[in-house]
């Protein structure tokens, strides 16, 4: 084969992978699916994004159901946001299931207290001391009657052990020494968990294993 010939057909081949490449390299927009369509194909190019930043707010809810259950959300529920956000929130802060969170007046009571300042002697919203927590706490939700303070409400309790504890029931601390006396309450929830209102964070969920707390409980009491 003579050098002209070659050349030429060298030059051929050249030119048909450039033409090749450029057929099949992918294109920038891609065609919908036969029978599907362009959001389903741009679904199809990109991955997933999860949820963030859910705000919880108890205006989303219509409030306490009759039947006691968790209040529905009044906006239109998809995805993650078919649970209720409040039931998420607290199924997240008792770590249990969010199926256990049922109660709606338990927990929107919670929630209109919940980051309230602590202020000694208080008792409303503008600030609430522990004792005065408590017995607001059990009257609105158990309608049940307490002393205002702690070191009656503990004189006032059957004693109960730690495996004995129910929603409701009275967690009691000795902050000031354990030759002092009672000083400080909170209402247990479920899990370990109690609520309270502490000096440092207002109205707040604790554990009881927690180091301060466990080293300063000084008993458990029921009033129902």
């Amino acid at each position: 084969m003579s050098y002209t010939v070659k050349y030429t057909l060298l030059v051929a081949l050249i030119a048909m992978a450039a033409t090749s490449c450029s057929t099949f390299k992918r294109s920038t927009v891609t065609s919908p699916p036969a029978g599907g369509s362009a959001t389903a194909t741009a679904k199809a190019s990109h991955p997933p994004k999860f949820i963030e930043n859910i705000s919880i707010n108890s205006n989303d809810f219509n409030g306490p159901r009759s039947d006691g259950n968790m209040p529905t959300l009044i906006a239109p529920a998809s995805n993650m946001e078919s649970v209720a956000p409040m039931a998420f929130k607290y199924s997240i802060l008792l770590d249990v299931p969010v199926e256990q969170i049922t109660d709606g007046k338990l927990f929107d009571f919670i929630e209109s207290w919940y980051g309230t300042r602590y202020r000694y002697g208080g008792n409303d919203r503008t600030g609430i001391d522990c004792s005065a927590f408590a017995q607001t706490f059990l009257s609105n939700v158990f309608n049940v009657g307490l002393p205002r303070t702690s070191a009656s409400q503990y004189e006032n309790s059957r004693r109960i052990g730690k495996d004995d504890l129910q929603e409701g029931d009275l967690v009691f601390f000795k902050t000031q020494g354990k030759r002092k006396g009672i000083s400080h309450v909170g209402v247990y929830l479920r899990n370990n968990k109690f609520l309270h209102a502490s000096t440092s964070s207002g109205v707040i969920i604790n554990d009881l294993n927690d180091t301060y707390y466990a080293t300063h409980f000084a008993g458990c009491g029921r009033v129902r």
